[in-house]
């Protein structure tokens, strides 16, 4: 049996698994990815990657690729017999616009190229057995039971991170369940060449009298087919379905040939799941991605809220390696548990299709496009905390307070106001300034609190234009704050006030 070391040691090469590892090795930690398969799984699974994914891919150098291999998205869109409504994706406030459309297969491939270049060690066909230790002390031995082709091995890591999705084994090993719900309708997937070739930008959500269907745009001018095409079908999960007969149900919506395939490449049925695990941390253990929590896939949540998790536990554990202190795990899981449930709750637009089941009238019709234009920003993952669903309209009413994310910049009068540098390091935080007269000041005050509150040191200082042309950015700032510090993950840590710096209310945030 072989004896090994590293500083985190991350159970599966999945998309979470794959951009925590970049991350905490351009950080300069030691990290080893364990994967019991022996080969990427090439399904195309999740496709939809939101804009706080796509900066942390610019952040990488990676825009650039993805972009290029991917299919830009401006809307969703939900199609009924008597009218459609449309849920805007652009004009969000980052500093890249829109989402995109890429299987998660090729976003895997990337990420693994960054994580193989910064000298992340990865192991394939090795499988976590279990683990002893990682209590919150650093000094507490953390070891680490792994069988692969060469036989049994022990690791010893500080810091055991389980992004091993839905099945998750170091979930089990905490003794931790998944609660929520499962939809009782059984959803069913077909990918192929379409009979009409998809010419709009956009996820177009085909609503009929029974059921409803997912046309999402896939590269090579494929489409994916997904949904409840029948509410009232409950398969078993081990049972098969044939091409044929997703065909006769999709037909059955009424749509003709817009969701009529001429080839088909693959087929599958599932259950969509909305679950929490009970515990996402434990010590120097922990949790992320789908291992974390289950989303049903209305908006593309899932991959999304996993590279939340990433940049939230990441510069934790840079931290806590650093200054060989222990991370405040009940934070990250405090803030990720409200993140899960603010996407499940974002994905529930069924109040939302049975209205449109039943619109008429001008009014309501015009009413329920009102209602899912404030609702899309939701999806977007941009704005956590923001009051929903009958809150004033996104971007506009967004406020910047302890624990918000900070937009890496603000649209406004069709100019695009930076306000976070594109670069993302977990080493480091940003202070962002209301006047360059208290520049120095604020940095003093900003780098007490930061070791107050267990945040990276202050490594950006950005001034914020607040002024009669730009009232959106106004509106956006807390009242009376000269400055804000914000955390690697751009989460406001403290608002700094101008008059009374030794009374500020602080977060961890």
């Amino acid at each position: 049996m072989t004896d090994q070391e590293t500083d985190v040691l991350v159970v599966g090469a999945g998309p979470t698994g794959l951009a925590l590892a970049v991350v905490l090795r351009q950080a300069g930690l030691k990290v080893t990815v364990v994967e019991r398969g022996t080969s990427r799984d090439q399904r195309t699974r999740a496709i939809t990657l939101h804009a706080p994914t796509l900066e942390f891919l610019d952040a990488l150098n990676l825009l650039a690729a993805v972009r290029e291999q991917g299919l830009p998205l401006e809307r969703i869109s939900f199609h009924t017999h008597h009218g459609s409504y449309h849920g805007p994706l652009t004009g969000l406030d980052s500093s890249v616009d829109g989402y995109l459309n890429l299987p998660q297969p090729a976003y895997e491939e990337l990420l693994e190229g960054v994580a193989r270049d910064s000298g992340v060690d990865f192991r394939y066909g090795t499988t976590y057995m279990g683990h002893s230790g990682g209590s919150h002390s650093p000094d507490e031995p953390l070891t680490v039971q792994l069988d692969g082709d060469s036989g049994p091995a022990l690791v010893r890591c500080q810091y055991l991170v389980g992004c091993d999705g839905a099945g998750s084994q170091v979930r089990a090993r905490l003794g931790s369940s998944m609660e929520g719900r499962h939809a009782p309708a059984s959803y069913l997937l077909v990918e192929g060449e379409p009979l009409r070739p998809a010419s709009e930008p956009e996820t177009g959500i085909y609503v009929g009298e029974a059921g409803m269907v997912t046309l999402a745009p896939l590269p090579a001018g494929q489409v994916r087919i997904a949904g409840p095409a029948d509410m009232m079908l409950a398969l078993d999960k081990n049972a098969q379905v044939t091409a044929d007969e997703v065909a006769t149900l999709v037909d059955a919506l009424g749509f003709g040939d817009r969701l009529r395939l001429r080839q088909v490449e693959r087929v599958a049925q599932y259950t969509v799941q909305e679950r929490i695990a009970s515990r996402m941390a434990d010590g120097r253990v922990a949790l992320a991605g789908d291992a974390a929590h289950l989303n049903a896939p209305a908006g593309g949540q899932g991959l999304n809220l996993g590279i939340g998790d990433v940049l939230a536990l990441a510069w934790r554990i840079v931290y806590a390696i650093r200054h060989n202190s222990a991370v405040d795990m009940a934070a990250y899981e405090a803030e990720r548990r409200e993140a899960a449930a603010e996407a499940i709750a974002a994905a529930n637009v069924l109040p939302l299709v049975q209205r449109m089941r039943t619109a008429r009238s001008a009014a309501d019709k015009e009413s329920l496009q009102q209602t899912l234009t404030r609702h899309a920003p939701r999806w977007s993952q941009l704005y956590p905390h923001h009051p929903a669903p009958d809150a004033p309209e996104l971007p506009g009413a967004y406020r910047l307070e302890e624990g918000t994310r900070v937009p890496t910049a603000v649209r406004e009068g069709g100019e695009q106001i930076d306000l976070l540098p594109a670069e993302a390091d977990a080493t480091l935080s940003t202070l962002l300034v209301r006047h360059r007269s208290s520049l120095a000041e604020m940095r003093d005050l900003a780098g007490d609190r930061a070791a107050l509150l267990g945040c990276p040191p202050v490594g950006t200082l950005n001034t914020v234009r607040l002024d009669e042309d730009h009232p959106r950015v106004c509106a956006m700032w807390p009242q009376d704050a000269g400055a804000l510090l914000v955390r690697p993950d751009r989460r406001v840590a403290a608002v700094l006030a101008v008059d009374a710096p030794r009374r500020l209310k602080l977060s961890t945030a």
